[in-house]
């Protein structure tokens, strides 16, 4: 995302549900955190990092660079390894937090920029630490933050930043998960032309599989002239959570009637993204007949569900792929010592943790 659009996505986040923002877990949204639960996973990290430091005969040194810090989960951990720490965030809402929550006021501080220029010297650290940040901002947001980290490390200093290189392709889930019972409510017998409406729809997972939610799995709906396709993709609404075997969802899903007047079909299914709908794998769809005609409105259904809000729900991913960032840490005379290849960044993207020495 954009700057300034990254800057308030984040400060609502620092608002409504910081722990969960800094480790997005399903089952901890809307406060679900534990703090010390939570603050112990960040010495578990921290402690991996180290070590995997340590293997590579390189060290962070003695004051180092938190990026993102967001509420000092990692900027605390790091006080037990390093005797100066200064984390820095662009969200005002999480700096603010996180010196609520400084276990080591003596070591660590935390610093409020303003998400274009470091405000501090050059070389002025011995190495800075930068895991689950920079992937949230666009690609040129991305090159801005690793063109400051690296101003700010000494000639001789290390940083170790994760950053996701490319999507990879979605994995299918077992086949005999994509099965549903999709239920249409209040169906509209009649639209205007290009008219939107809002609907509710009931799913029920009748598979023994779980859907998960980081599957990218979709509601949506075709509008079909007899049994011929008219229009393939129309509207969408993302399940945000896991569905287990049995579990119900009522789901909000807005349409749009197609734009020449008639009788069509309007036909709703689930779909997992990139990889199936689930009428492909043998589930029955809901279907409604809806007459089309006379001029565009914009209706919204009294029953529809209101949508979530959660300030999460605008957190995006971006790569910059790996070849591009070694020659990118070449021109700007950085060594890459390591490029690890993990997880970190979840099952939907390749990913590395890089090792880097200025020069």
């Amino acid at each position: 995302m954009a700057l300034d659009e990254l800057k308030s996505t984040w400060d609502s986040l620092g608002s409504v549900d910081p722990l969960w923002a800094v480790l997005t877990d399903p089952a901890r949204r809307n406060g679900g955190w534990d703090l010390e639960e939570f603050m112990e996973t960040g010495r578990l990290t921290v402690g991996a990092a180290v070590d995997t430091l340590t293997r590579h005969d390189v060290s962070l040194g003695e004051r180092v660079l938190d990026f993102g810090c967001g509420v000092g989960r990692l900027s605390n951990a790091l006080a037990e390894h390093a005797k100066s720490v200064v984390g820095v965030d662009l969200a005002a809402s999480m700096v603010d937090r996180a010196r609520e929550l400084n276990r080591h006021p003596d070591q660590v501080e935390f610093v409020l920029y303003d998400g274009l220029t470091l405000p501090f010297e050059d070389g002025s650290f011995d190495g800075a630490l930068s895991l689950l940040v920079l992937q949230h901002g666009r690609p040129e947001v991305q090159l801005r933050c690793l063109m400051e980290l690296q101003r700010v490390v000494r000639p001789g200093g290390v940083l170790m930043l994760q950053i996701p290189s490319r999507p990879l392709p979605p994995k299918p889930l077992a086949a005999d998960a994509y099965q549903a019972q999709i239920d249409l409510q209040d169906a509209p017998a009649s639209l205007a032309a290009g008219e939107r409406a809002t609907l509710t729809v009931n799913l029920v997972n009748v598979s023994e599989r779980t859907w998960p939610a980081s599957a990218i799995i979709q509601l949506g709906n075709h509008w079909l002239d007899g049994e011929n396709m008219l229009v393939l993709n129309d509207g969408r609404t993302m399940l945000t959570a896991d569905v287990e075997p049995g579990d119900f969802v009522e789901l909000p899903l807005t349409v749009t009637a197609p734009e020449a007047a008639g009788t069509y079909e309007l036909e709703i299914d689930l779909v997992h993204e990139n990889v199936t709908w689930w009428k492909n794998a043998g589930t029955e769809t809901a279907r409604a007949t809806v007459t089309v005609g006379g001029a565009r409105q914009e209706t919204v259904a009294e029953s529809a569900p209101a949508e979530d809000t959660h300030p999460g729900d605008a957190i995006e991913m971006h790569g910059l792929h790996i070849e591009f960032l070694r020659d990118l840490f070449e021109y700007s005379n950085t060594d890459v010592l390591a490029a690890i290849q993990d997880g970190s960044a979840g099952e939907e993207w390749e990913n590395y943790t890089y090792i880097l020495r200025r020069r």
